[in-house]
């Protein structure tokens, strides 16, 4: 006599072992996307950081801004580091032109305190306005 519509012992765990390696994928899948949603949050939070320190260095005059108040940098964990230099490769044709203001680099580096590692870094390059013109 054969019985319909009923399972044996086999198809059930059989089924079961599929249903656990599907839920066992799905969730390191999750795990995954999890992970690089925090480090691509961490990376914009970085980045606007930055951003927002590079927006209080280039409206300071000079060359020699100092430090940033905690009421415009609020940020305990980071440190905005500002210097300039020479600016590099430039076409020839733009260098030791005669009565034009040097262009200098402004490089504003976002340093993360925990391990005093660099985590961002942007390059502005801008006219010294402090270099005054040969005869003037």
């Amino acid at each position: 006599m054969k019985r319909r519509g009923v399972f044996t012992l086999i198809e059930v765990v059989v089924a079961l072992g599929i249903l656990t390696l599907s839920l066992a994928g799905l969730l390191q899948i999750l795990a995954a996307s999890q992970n690089r949603l925090a480090r691509a949050y961490e990376k914009w939070r970085e980045t606007h950081i930055l951003m927002q320190a590079a927006e209080y260095y280039l409206l300071q005059p000079g060359e020699d801004p100092g430090g940033i108040p905690y009421t415009y940098f609020p940020y305990a964990d980071y440190e905005a580091l500002c210097y300039y230099r020479d600016a590099e490769n430039l076409p020839e044709e733009y260098v030791n032109i005669p009565n034009q203001l040097p262009l200098r680099t402004c490089v504003i580096e976002l340093v993360r305190l925990r391990d005093r590692k660099t985590v961002e870094t942007i390059l502005v390059d801008r006219i010294s306005y402090e270099t005054t013109l040969e005869g003037e």
